[in-house]
């Protein structure tokens, strides 16, 4: 083979080599973006185009976070925050077109009364509300870590005296209309083992969660687990199957009136 061809050949698979490297990358970006770790992190230096929070009500809340999404789409992270007791309850993160996402916000605004708000106050009431309920050995939400990567370069501020946690100086747990029996020992559960019978308040039929509103516009893939994490359970007395669902109902309801 003569050298000229040798180096065609040599160049053509040097080529071929770089464009199988590309393809690789790009399907791995890809697959980067299509998980919501990958989502959020990839929007994290976008445009913030909406930060706001809503009031709350019996200690629920919601705080909400949009930005620019390199697609053009805006990545979004909602909040559902208890700050009686559970902490970060639930997570909506998605992306959406800009156009549907501002007629869902308007909604949101409209029911849950959301005001825009700086974005440190915003990251702070989340991170504020985890720690609390982290203090009474109550995990947040499972996507919370994923979420929190939509904050970016977002620095968090002090809401010392901004917002009350607990009530009445006490942990309160409310159960919501979606917390069943099993959700109900699991939590009175913890409480029991971290906070001792006596130091905290139960109370039932708390508010809609106001994610129950939405199930129309976001999907089953934009919501996270249901918040229980089975590894969080080292023994047989902890774990939830080992449960007795008895115990709610039986359960002397205290009162922090």
């Amino acid at each position: 083979m003569a050298k000229s061809e040798q180096q065609r050949q040599k160049k053509l698979a040097r080529k071929k080599a770089k464009d199988r490297q590309k393809k690789q990358q790009i399907a791995r970006q890809k697959q980067q973006l299509a998980s919501l770790t990958g989502k959020m992190s990839a929007a994290s230096n976008g445009r913030i185009l909406h930060c706001m929070v809503g009031e709350f009500d019996q200690g629920m809340g919601s705080v909400v976070l949009a930005r620019q999404a390199p697609s053009g789409l805006a990545a979004i992270a909602i909040f559902l925050l208890d700050t009686y007791c559970l902490g970060v309850k639930d997570i909506i993160a998605t992306c959406r077109n800009p156009s549907e996402w501002g007629e869902v916000l308007q909604g949101m605004a409209d029911r849950q009364g959301l005001k825009a708000v700086r974005p440190g106050i915003a990251r702070g009431l989340v991170e504020a509300t985890a720690e609390y309920a982290e203090s009474l050995g109550l995990s947040p939400h499972p996507d919370y870590p994923k979420a929190q990567l939509l904050w970016g370069d977002v620095e968090a501020e002090s809401v010392a005296g901004l917002y009350e946690f607990g009530r009445n100086g006490k942990p309160c747990y409310v159960a919501g209309p979606h917390d069943d029996a099993a959700t109900q020992s699991l939590i009175l559960g913890k409480l029991d083992k971290n906070l001792g019978r006596g130091n905290y308040n139960f109370v039932l039929g708390g508010p809609a969660d106001g994610f129950s509103l939405l199930g129309s516009t976001f999907g089953e893939e934009d919501w996270g687990d249901d918040g229980v994490d089975d590894d969080d359970y080292e023994d047989e007395d902890d774990d939830p199957s080992s449960v007795v669902l008895g115990r709610v109902e039986s359960r002397r309801i205290e009162s922090d009136e």
